[in-house]
């Protein structure tokens, strides 16, 4: 089973027997971590432990460096480096980064290696996607199952880490589009419900400053963020809300006030749905208190 590397960063690895049925791809670890001290520092020449793996790491904030061969990368945020163990490389936190915030997934089976072999052969080591990219959103999604489920079985495990080879596979073809190819005005209404979801904002708010009818912009919006505008508009607010239960000491009526909802027993009411239990049972969920970031 799944268990915890480090209580601060939430890491994971997964030990695992070798199954026919479950030999294509398998998670070895996942997590999310932020590294503050040049001690972070892996060499895949040294990791012979982690043989015929494969690494996705992705930068939050703050950067790192990557080094392949006689070649170094800066992996910046909205960036990921894709590597096998073990190969000629190293990736660690330079003198003059404060600070390395990633998520990041290790997989190991047939479909892994192929996909890694495709993706290096087309983007090298460094891929460049959007925070609003539906591949990162998989990664994040799996991740939440990881922290909040579990995984208790290989088959579970391969599951989780061949939907990841899909969601790769689909953004090397271009399926997931990048927030920064969105249409204009998609793109603008977006970002005004993520600057301004404190409001009581309803559609036609959203499509008068979009300027676009509400039947052309729902359906238009609902095909480019497969999502409709309010879904969109309560998926911010509840991340904002997440963030505020874990780093403040602010009441639920306070937080429902702050993310747009006329009061708390409603906001109550739509946290459960959304996210499966109550504003004061997720503040006070043991899995939470030391994360730095709620990922939803």
């Amino acid at each position: 089973m799944l268990y915890r590397q480090n209580e601060i960063h939430h890491s994971f690895v997964y030990h695992s027997s070798n199954d026919p049925l479950t030999e294509a791809a398998r998670i070895v670890s996942i997590g999310f971590e932020k590294r503050a001290s040049t001690d972070y520092y892996w060499d895949g020449r040294m990791r012979l432990n982690d043989g015929n793996t494969c690494i996705f790491q992705y930068t939050i904030n703050g950067f790192g460096r990557f080094q392949a061969a006689e070649r170094t990368y800066t992996i910046g945020p909205g960036e990921a480096f894709i590597v096998k163990v073990p190969s000629e490389h190293c990736y660690y936190l330079p003198e003059e980064s404060a600070e390395w915030e990633f998520l990041f997934i290790t997989l190991e089976g047939t479909k892994a290696q192929e996909c890694w072999d495709l993706l290096l052969k087309k983007y090298g080591h460094v891929i460049k996607a959007d925070a609003n990219d539906p591949l990162i959103f998989l990664l994040q999604k799996i991740y939440q199952f990881v922290l909040k489920e579990g995984i208790n079985d290989t088959f579970i495990s391969s599951a989780q880490g061949y939907e990841f080879i899909m969601g790769l596979h689909r953004f090397s073809r271009g399926l997931s589009r990048p927030q920064s190819e969105l249409p204009e005005d998609i793109l603008k209404a977006a970002n005004y419900m993520k600057n301004h979801y404190e409001k009581h904002l309803s559609l036609d708010d959203i499509t008068d400053y979009a300027g676009l009818s509400k039947y052309y912009f729902t359906n238009k919006f609902q095909k480019h963020m497969k999502t409709t505008p309010m879904q969109f508009l309560a998926k911010v607010r509840l991340q904002k809300s997440m963030d505020l239960l874990i780093t403040t000491d602010k009441t639920v009526q306070e937080i429902a006030v702050e993310t747009g909802y006329t009061n708390a027993n409603y906001f109550s009411k739509v946290f459960r749905k959304m996210i499966g239990m109550s504003p004061d049972r997720f503040r006070k969920d043991k899995k939470m208190v030391d994360f730095n970031h709620v990922i939803f």
